[in-house]
């Protein structure tokens, strides 16, 4: 099981890329993020944002937990919108790729692109997701990126995240990059939608180099779609208000608390309130 810690700053940065690119941005890769929230000018518009209280107190918890943690790249492609943050944390020796979710009418045409591309033989996933990351040249920039990194700290391990649309690209990157490098690869998805087929499923989870935890609130209805000849990946982690559950092989224990009949409300996707229940909710 993946320590409570690490899922928590993984959601903190997720978080956080909401904002980063539009209101906060850390001009030097050098610039470690506690330097960086603790400095007075960006204390200013850190004041000045129109965020909530929690918003803000995660900013702050990142720098407490992760303070030398920095942002290496941040990829904002203007054709796809696809927005991606690349960091870099000295202390647990972990390099994060970490998407944001859908924000904009360009990210929900990519969203409502519903049917299957194929990848090779009976393998199919969500179309919009995979055009999203190969309209143009994202995918092949991010995973350069990874590598001047792993060039630089050899010994430091891969994570992938992200929230409601960013969950999707952040599991489908991490499926398709783990074909192109064996480095061990852990997805750690929040609120994710289905994003393949049975035969994706199968393959996802054949992979020895590659870890899903899949994040979701009880009754998140994004969770519940698509919903025809689409299937979840990993590893569940549910988050109730005041316990969670975890499902290994969840679609087969229960499919009917992962349908909509069971994943019916719009708030439970909403990330601060992800936020609240996995603080709430200790392993």
């Amino acid at each position: 099981m993946i320590e409570h810690s690490t899922v928590a700053n993984l959601l903190r940065i997720t978080m956080l890329v909401y904002n980063y690119g539009n209101s906060i941005i850390v001009d030097s890769k050098d610039e470690t993020i506690e330097r960086f929230v603790n400095n007075a000018s960006v204390n200013k518009i850190i004041d000045s944002l129109q965020i909530s209280d929690l918003r803000r107190q995660v900013l702050f918890d990142i720098a407490k937990n992760t303070p030398n943690g920095k942002v290496f790249k941040f990829i904002s492609d203007k054709t796809t919108d696809i927005q991606v943050g690349i960091t870099t944390n000295d202390d647990d020796k972990r390099i994060c790729v970490v998407f944001r979710g859908s924000e904009s009418n360009t990210d929900w045409f990519y969203d409502l692109q519903l049917r299957k591309h194929n990848l090779t033989d009976d393998i199919s996933v969500h179309s919009g997701f995979y055009k999203q990351l190969h309209d143009t040249d994202v995918y092949t920039r991010i995973v350069d990126e990874l590598r001047i990194l792993w060039d630089k700290f050899p010994d430091y391990s891969v994570y992938i995240t992200g929230h409601s649309l960013g969950a999707a690209l952040a599991t489908l990157f991490g499926y398709l990059l783990s074909h192109d490098i064996e480095n061990k690869i852990t997805v750690v998805s929040f609120a994710s939608p289905r994003v393949g087929n049975a035969s994706w499923k199968k393959s996802f989870e054949a992979k020895t180099n590659l870890l899903h935890y899949r994040v979701t609130n009880n009754r998140d209805i994004i969770t519940a779609f698509p919903v025809y000849k689409y299937k979840h990946v990993g590893q569940n982690i549910r988050l109730f208000e005041n316990t969670f559950s975890t499902f290994d092989n969840y679609e087969d224990d229960s499919w009917y608390d992962f349908t909509i009949f069971r994943c019916w409300s719009a708030n439970d996707h909403n990330c601060d309130l992800y936020y609240k229940n996995l603080i709430q909710n200790k392993w």
